[in-house]
């Protein structure tokens, strides 16, 4: 069983709009409304493989009512905890004939102390019915930047497995709990190296090259990150495995969204280790999952076929 935490959830409206401009009137020719936020993303990804999922989270509100409403339709268990405000609704508008995406998120309910003594309350109980936990996205206001951290000691104290994917503060706090495994972008790695005390790169922007992150995966998996994973986009991923640094690339396809793609390799790798799979394994099928996510306009959402077709097309060298 697989446990799904989104503890900032949405209601996800794609609108697809063609040569898009601020300040203009349009009509989109394609819209999805989709409950959304990475968590749950992830939570629907597994199930579509055939994992059991439980989705939990804080939720509130109307579009809180939405959201639960549609987890369970889509045949996933949903164990929210209801708090006070409004769950949040977020909006990309897709250009796809310029190739830009453009993003309106809410910020979503604040959160009390109490919301999250119930929901702590809660996701003990949860962890002992998983062996693989998610914990994806920001944090809704009112919850401390390290509520990750705690939510990763509690299930490194029963044995289970903490795949956290997060950027920011929550990640700079979260890492510190040595999750299982960890994926930031290039970007946001660059952020937490300028973060570091001392850091020689304070105030520059310069991007990481394969050299530094190779050191960066090496450096997490020497502080007890298990499989540390940095995305690189369309160019793969590189991940510190048992014997060593390996860069994974997936196969040149036509791209009709990205926005999930993290969020559908994460769900790939939850679902592959929670069958017994070697890390070299749940990266390349992670990978496959995200390649398969950007063949639909849908958010979060593949086909096990195709993601079965994707996967002999993972390529995987050792560079350290």
């Amino acid at each position: 069983m697989i446990l799904a935490v989104n503890m900032n959830p949405a209601m996800d409206k794609v609108y697809a709009v063609d040569d898009f401009q601020a300040g203009k009137v349009f009509r989109p020719r394609d819209m999805t409304a989709t409950a959304g936020g990475k968590g749950l993303n992830v939570a629907r990804v597994a199930h579509l493989l055939g994992e059991k999922v439980i989705a939990t989270g804080l939720i509130g509100g109307s579009t809180g009512r939405q959201i639960e409403e549609e987890v369970r339709n889509g045949g996933m268990d949903s164990r929210f905890v209801p708090i006070r405000g409004e769950s949040r609704i977020c909006i990309n508008i897709m250009d796809h004939r310029n190739g830009t995406s453009t993003e309106v998120l809410e910020p979503g309910p604040m959160a009390t102390e109490g919301d999250a003594r119930v929901f702590l309350s809660r996701y003990q109980e949860l962890l002992e019915e998983c062996s693989v936990v998610t914990a994806s996205g920001s944090l809704p206001k009112g919850l401390p930047v390290d509520f990750y951290s705690t939510l990763i000691r509690l299930a490194k104290e029963k044995g289970k497995r903490f795949l956290l994917d997060t950027s920011g503060t929550f990640f700079q706090e979260g890492i510190k709990a040595r999750p299982f495994l960890i994926k930031p972008n290039r970007d946001e790695l660059t952020a937490l190296q300028l973060a570091e005390p001392g850091s020689r790169r304070t105030g520059e922007k310069a991007e990481m090259g394969r050299k530094d992150i190779v050191k960066a995966v090496q450096a997490f998996q020497a502080r007890g990150i298990e499989l540390p994973v940095v995305s690189l986009g369309k160019q793969g991923c590189i991940a510190a495995l048992e014997d060593g640094v390996y860069h994974f690339t997936t196969p040149a396809v036509d791209i009709v969204n990205t926005v999930g793609s993290g969020d559908s390799f994460i769900a790939g790798c939850a679902v592959a280790l929670n069958r017994g799979a070697r890390f070299r394994e749940a990266i390349r099928f992670g990978m496959a999952c995200g390649t398969a996510n950007t063949q639909f306009f849908k958010t979060g959402w593949i086909e096990k076929e195709m993601v079965e077709s994707f996967l002999p097309m993972i390529d995987c060298i050792k560079i350290a």
